[in-house]
């Protein structure tokens, strides 16, 4: 349309409508212009958006609000225009009147999100399927090998199976909880969680990685919040190990603190690595985004990402709070104990 709004008014005393502006505009939607009987632009709306659009405005009419909306397609030809109307009536009661929009092009945007959001609730789905299903034949595996083997393996060997069975069930725990999260379709577990024990757990699942990579890495008392305990310890995994990777030639020294504000509890993970460019503080956080570095390979762009999405879920939020070629400080903001 060359004008995407206009006017309308409504003689009640008469019936009469009057749509403006009476120009090439309304030629577009094929209405008439000038004061037509409102059964004559009845025939212009959509068979199935009629019935809704009188019933509509007899509701205006017998409540008597100050003010209305509706959206309605017009049909003009092969295509259909989808119009918001919004009004009031006069104070001498003799009309309705108020402005009308086009709003195709918005409606054709909801149509596409609508679209995207059911193919990610089709992929998570899948996803699901065949993620949790090989989890859980893992364990079960390790189960039946900690059985069969008896007390004819050694007491490392069936340590290192039994550590296979419980990392499979909690990897079906996470995923279950990511994909929920990222199809909101669950809310999380709050209960009362000791950061103490989230730390103990996170270093003892990184002892590979954080030796690998010569580190040191310095944990102070932590406080007890409020939220899902697997989740939390994925945000505070995920920035361990985010610290690890991007670690400068220096060895890495990771030190993670904490402090109490009130209703809330900040976790700070400080890193000596390569830092990150104050052009990229926020967008470090976008999904399927990585920092620009020349001679790295390229990773998934979802570890920060999903330490945000948790975080907010939780009642949170993950920033970075400062940067330099020092190295980085990353803030965890979560509820604290009730």
């Amino acid at each position: 349309m060359e004008c995407a709004l206009g006017t309308w008014d409504v003689d009640l005393e008469t019936g009469l409508v009057t749509i403006g502006p009476a120009d090439a505009a309304i030629g577009t939607l094929r209405l008439p212009v000038g004061a037509v009987a409102a059964t004559e632009l009845e025939e212009h709306l959509h068979v199935e958006d009629r019935d809704a659009f009188a019933d509509t405005l007899a509701s205006f009419l017998r409540a008597q609000p100050m003010a209305f909306r509706h959206e309605f397609r017009v049909s003009n030809g092969a295509d259909l225009t989808w119009i918001e109307i919004t009004g009031r009536k006069a104070p001498d009661g003799r009309h309705l009147s108020g402005v009308w929009v086009d709003v195709t092009s918005r409606r054709q945007a909801d149509a596409r999100k609508d679209e995207a959001v059911a193919r990610v609730h089709q992929f998570a789905a899948a996803a699901s399927h065949d993620l949790i299903g090989p989890l859980r034949h893992i364990a079960m595996y390790g189960d039946l090998l900690v059985g069969d083997f008896g007390t004819g393996a050694t007491q490392e060997k069936r340590q290192m199976l039994q550590a296979v069975s419980e990392k499979a069930r909690n990897l079906q725990v996470l995923t279950k909880r990511l994909i929920a999260f990222s199809t909101d379709t669950a809310s999380a577990e709050f209960i009362a969680v000791p950061l103490d024990r989230v730390m103990s757990n996170v270093l003892e699942k990184l002892t590979p990685e954080i030796e690998e990579a010569g580190a040191a890495v310095v944990a102070g008392p932590m406080p007890v919040v409020t939220g899902d305990p697997v989740l939390i310890e994925k945000v505070v995994e995920n920035l361990v190990r985010n610290a690890l990777e991007w670690r400068a030639a220096r060895p890495p020294a990771i030190a993670i603190d904490s402090a109490a504000n009130g209703r809330s509890v900040t976790i700070a993970v400080a890193d000596n690595g390569v830092g990150v460019d104050p052009r990229y503080a926020t967008r470090i956080f976008d999904a399927f985004w990585s920092l620009p570095s020349p001679g790295r390979p390229k990773g998934a762009g979802l570890g920060l990402a999903v330490c945000k999405t948790i975080a907010s879920a939780l009642g949170g939020d993950v920033t970075l709070r400062s940067s330099s070629a020092e190295g980085s400080i990353f803030e965890v903001v979560l509820p604290a104990a009730r």
